[in-house]
C-alpha cells in the first residue's frame, strides 16, 4: 500500500495490514481496521484506509475506491518474509463513520502501526 506521497508504507495481507518488513501492524475486518489491541482505528473501503476522521491514510494500486488526489508512486520494494501472526483480539464496537475528507495529516505507518 501507499501513501499521500506515492511511497510504499504497508502491506495488504488479506485480514491483515503488515509493515514494510512483514509484522502485523492491523487487522481488517470487513469494512473496518482495528489495532492490534482491538480498538477501531479506520474504515477500509475499496483499497483505501481511511483514518478515524474518514480522511485517505493509504491505498493499493489496484484500489476501486476514488483517491482526493493519485500521486506518483515509488517503485514497489521486494516483498519481506513474514513475521508470525500474532493472537488476534476480540474488536471493540464501530462508530459512525463521517463524510468522506481530503488526505490524512497523519503518516500512514505510523498511524496503523500505533
Amino acid at each position: 500500500m501507499f501513501d499521500r506521497h506515492g511511497k510504499p508504507c504497508a502491506i495488504w495481507d488479506n485480514t491483515k495490514i503488515r509493515d514494510r518488513h512483514g509484522k502485523v501492524i492491523a487487522w481488517l475486518g470487513g469494512d473496518n481496521v482495528y489495532s492490534l489491541k482491538g480498538q477501531h482505528i479506520g474504515w477500509f473501503d475499496g483499497g483505501v484506509i481511511f483514518d478515524s476522521t474518514n480522511s485517505a491514510l493509504a491505498f493499493s494500486r489496484n484500489r476501486t475506491t476514488g483517491l482526493p488526489s493519485v500521486p506518483g508512486l515509488s517503485g514497489t520494494p521486494g516483498m519481506p518474509g513474514f513475521a508470525g501472526t500474532p493472537g488476534r483480539p476480540g474488536h471493540s464496537g464501530t462508530p459512525g463513520r463521517p463524510g468522506r475528507r481530503g488526505w490524512s495529516n497523519q503518516d500512514a505507518a505510523a498511524y496503523l502501526g500505533a
